[in-house]
């Protein structure tokens, strides 16, 4: 019963990303407009010339342009982060023979559980291996959104 509880602590810490994901891009957007609006509000517009040489000069207080473009280099990287987390993130649960394994892939770290308990993980890498109950080995072999199990004691092996 470990298992059940890992796994739904695992997801509720994807979800709990995600929204902080989710807000912090709300919040630079909203940065991003209020500024913009602010800059468009403070368009002072003069007319030069005279008869059919007149034209209009438009300024701007271009103070505002500072706070557009902290919500725009803070706006794309949340949204970016957003979506890599939303292809990349997840959690599967299943049985080999009496082992049960939650494999978590987060944005960062991927990590084994074996009846509830972490046997192994990496951050940066593409193998690791861990042992299961009956002294079984199985490699783990992460991909870019993907990751292949294979098991030493002739199981099959799994697509995650």
């Amino acid at each position: 019963m470990k298992h059940i509880e890992l796994e739904k602590e695992l997801k509720a810490h994807i979800r709990k990303r995600r929204i902080i994901e989710a807000i912090m891009g709300v919040i630079f957007l909203t940065i991003g407009i209020t500024f913009n609006v602010l800059l468009e509000e403070s368009k002072v517009i003069e007319k030069v010339g005279e008869g059919i040489f007149t034209y209009q000069y438009v300024t701007y207080n271009d103070n505002y342009a500072v706070g557009i473009v902290v919500g725009v280099m803070g706006f794309i990287p949340s949204v970016l982060f957003l979506f890599a987390d939303l292809l990349c993130s997840k959690v599967v649960t299943f049985q080999i023979n009496r082992d049960i394994l939650t494999f978590y892939r987060g944005f960062i770290h991927t990590k084994l559980y074996v009846n509830g308990e972490e046997k192994g993980g990496i951050a940066s890498g593409y193998y690791f291996e861990a042992p299961l109950s009956d002294g079984t080995k199985v490699t783990v072999m992460r991909g870019k959104y993907s990751a292949h199990l294979v098991f030493s004691n002739g199981h099959p092996p799994i697509d995650v």
